[in-house]
């Protein structure tokens, strides 16, 4: 259940961050460039259409598009964990289209525990919500996911800048 739960806030978050690329590529593809990553805003487009589809794909049926999004969070880690690891000098990850979220090992973390979760999910068929559940459990259910895709979208985005606030006092 606990996977569930993780792997339900990851595709939360993938989806609003796939949404974001879409408003405005700028950031991310800055940060492709920035890691010498081939670059461009059509590629940043094609990746967050990506991101959505395997998100949505994933939270209504499950299966094989799960499998899809643990992919695409094992390559964020990778990448998170290469630009903190080597000082990329990126001013952002891009994945929220802000220019202020740089790459942190809360990131890496994040994605990390994601993938994990989203893998741990494939032997039981890929379903990070149970549809079947009563009305009010899965009314909870889907709203306490909300909430923690809120609050991991402000983990990513704010805590290394408090951290890193925190460490300059």
């Amino acid at each position: 259940m606990l996977a569930q739960a993780v792997a339900a806030i990851a595709l939360g978050l993938l989806a609003a961050s796939g949404l974001a690329k879409l408003v405005d590529p700028e950031p991310t593809t800055g940060a492709m460039r920035s890691a010498r990553l081939p670059a461009s805003n059509l590629a940043t487009y094609a990746l967050g259409t990506v991101e959505v589809l395997l998100a949505v794909a994933s939270l209504a049926v499950g299966g094989m598009a799960v499998l899809g999004a643990a992919a695409l969070y094992a390559g964020f880690t990778v990448f998170t964990f290469a630009a903190t690891r080597k000082r990329i000098p990126v001013q952002s990850c891009g994945c929220f289209g802000r220019d202020d979220t740089p790459p942190s090992p809360v990131h890496v973390l994040f994605n990390l525990a994601a993938t994990t979760s989203l893998l741990a999910l494939a032997p039981l068929g890929g379903d990070p919500i149970d549809w079947s559940l009563p009305g009010l459990q899965l009314a909870l259910y889907l709203g306490f996911t909300a909430i923690g895709v809120y609050v991991s979208y402000l983990m990513l985005s704010s805590l290394p800048q408090l951290l890193h606030l925190s460490s300059t006092s």
